[in-house]
């Protein structure tokens, strides 16, 4: 199966100080974030949420995320990924990752295409309690 890293989201507590960072330091620039119509519990005020896009794909990149705590319930989720950050991983299937999951008995969220345009997420630990986003173009 083929994958790759999707994004990268980091927990920030000051999204605007770091979003400052990653402009002046870096020479990144902030991208504007598009929601689909399906979306789920997202603060998308610019306190709470940047996008960094590194111009491969659609949101692409690096995503700074305030951690809200109440993100899992208000999403019907068991795993908050604007807690702790998470790395996002693109598959080609991931009906077979899933398979996989339940096949194995691992728990994981599926979010369905609540935050990006056109990306399917699940949400999972691996076995050291790193969160990770699994997703899929659909």
């Amino acid at each position: 199966m083929s994958w790759s890293i999707h994004h990268v989201n980091l927990e920030t507590r000051d999204v605007r100080k770091a979003a400052a960072f990653y402009s002046a330091i870096l020479g990144m620039s902030e991208g504007q974030w598009e929601f689909p119509e399906s979306r789920g519990y997202i603060p998308a005020a610019p306190d709470r949420l940047a996008l960094f896009k590194d111009g491969r794909q659609s949101h692409t990149g690096l995503h700074l995320i305030k951690p809200d705590p109440d993100f899992a319930k208000n999403n019907n989720l068991t795993h908050n990924p604007s807690v702790g950050g998470h790395v996002a991983i693109e598959v080609d299937d991931l009906k077979a990752v899933c398979a996989r999951l339940d096949a194995a008995g691992i728990r994981y969220s599926d979010a369905g295409v609540f935050a990006i345009p056109g990306v399917w997420n699940v949400y999972v630990e691996d076995p050291e309690g790193n969160l990770l986003e699994i997703n899929q173009r659909v």
